[in-house]
């Protein structure tokens, strides 16, 4: 079990001196869209969790320190929207995990600073100090970094005041020499970015979601990266294309507060998402105000559907199945089980009762393209390299 090994796995220093390649041996927490604000919204009715966001992130940042795993990973839109104070507050805590002997390895989001053109000064001054680079692109904020025998490229698909995903002419040229300097080495690649890399191929439904650059999922296969994950989309996802998977990490302060575990080695990849232990790691009181949020986000959530089921003049006992096969749809999408789930779904027996409800809304052509073109079920994953 791989958290199993976590518990045992002693927390490794990380050096800035280069070492001869080596068979991988890398375990990582990984998050997105963290989103961290030193003023958060009293009650947000999408992200159940911001108004609790630094109590959250505390739990999170002692319950990794305390798993002791390589490398610490957030993959974009780290804060909310760039302020220097909540990037400033977020780099003390994620401090303290470096100290604690535990590599922090970030890529920017168009929250960290596409929002803001001044934002990336920010980022520079507190953000870059705390990062292991030891090759970085001159032309933006990526950076190579390799541990236990894994070359990780920790890319920079944003740009200040754009919320697109692209890289520019020489980031993609300065992206080729390090895939080509890993594959001559023999190092296994993790490939990690906001903006996704497949799934907008899979599904044009996830298009707008897409790093732009023309090729690039190409180019990774051609050096032979099995691997890449992301964010933006704030829930759990898995796709997968010719070979290569991209995993989409899902945001911490969602109802589900979840967060992956990572190891590759020798053999190959494994995955798996566990919840943030607030019971645990979390101050007292923590767990159980961050349930009446999530209760209170349901309820308000529901009512929307109510209301549209009243429109549609269902009768009590059907509004009542509706909203709970609505309930188990958002609880399977947020868990990123779609992927085992979607057929269940599609037979049940309200499902027909449900789209009369919802199809002229968008929920419904949206929910059926889902159900029909799901990602896998990204809650774990495992693969031996080809």
């Amino acid at each position: 079990m791989l958290s199993l090994f976590f518990a045992a796995c002693a927390a490794k220093p990380f050096s800035t001196e280069k070492t001869a390649c080596e068979a991988p041996d890398f375990t990582t927490v990984v998050i997105s869209d963290l989103h961290y604000t030193v003023s958060p919204s009293e009650f947000n009715s999408i992200v159940a969790l911001e108004p609790l966001v630094q109590e959250v992130t505390d739990a999170l940042i002692d319950q990794v320190i305390a798993m002791k795993p390589d490398a610490f990973i957030l993959t974009g839109d780290l804060t909310n929207n760039g302020k220097e104070e909540d990037v400033k507050d977020l780099a003390a805590k994620l401090r303290k995990v470096r100290d604690a002997g535990i590599e922090v390895i970030v890529t920017t989001g168009n929250h960290d600073f596409g929002q803001a053109a001044h934002s990336i000064n920010a980022w520079k001054t507190y953000i870059l100090p705390l990062l292991n680079m030891r090759e970085k692109d001159p032309a933006s904020c990526s950076y190579m970094t390799d541990s236990h025998g894994v070359t990780v490229l920790a890319m920079d698909d944003s740009h200040p005041g754009d919320s697109s995903g692209y890289f520019s002419p020489e980031t993609m040229q300065w992206l080729r020499q390090q895939l080509d300097q890993a594959k001559t080495a023999g190092s296994r690649i993790l490939f990690l970015s906001h903006h996704n890399v497949l799934c907008g191929e899979v599904s044009p439904m996830y298009s707008s979601y897409l790093i732009s650059n023309e090729g690039l999922s190409e180019m990774l296969r051609e050096y032979g990266v099995q691997l890449c994950m992301s964010g933006h989309q704030h829930n759990q996802a898995l796709w997968q294309k010719d070979g290569m998977y991209e995993i989409l990490n899902g945001m911490p302060i969602q109802s589900a507060h979840t967060f992956g575990l990572l190891r590759m080695d020798e053999n190959g990849v494994s995955y798996h998402t566990e919840e943030i232990d607030l019971q645990t790691y979390g101050a007292p009181g923590v767990y159980e105000k961050a349930m009446e949020l999530i209760e209170k986000q349901s309820a308000a959530f529901l009512s929307t559907f109510a209301n549209l089921c009243r429109e549609k003049k269902l009768s009590e006992e059907e509004t009542e199945r509706v909203l709970s096969l609505i309930q188990q749809f958002f609880a399977s999408y947020g868990r990123g089980e779609l992927g085992k789930d979607a057929d269940t779904f599609l037979s049940h027996p309200d499902y027909a009762l449900m789209q009369s409800v919802l199809w002229d809304k968008n929920y419904g052509p949206w929910i059926e393209e889902l159900l029909k073109n799901p990602p896998a079920d990204s809650s774990q994953l495992s693969f031996p390299w080809q």
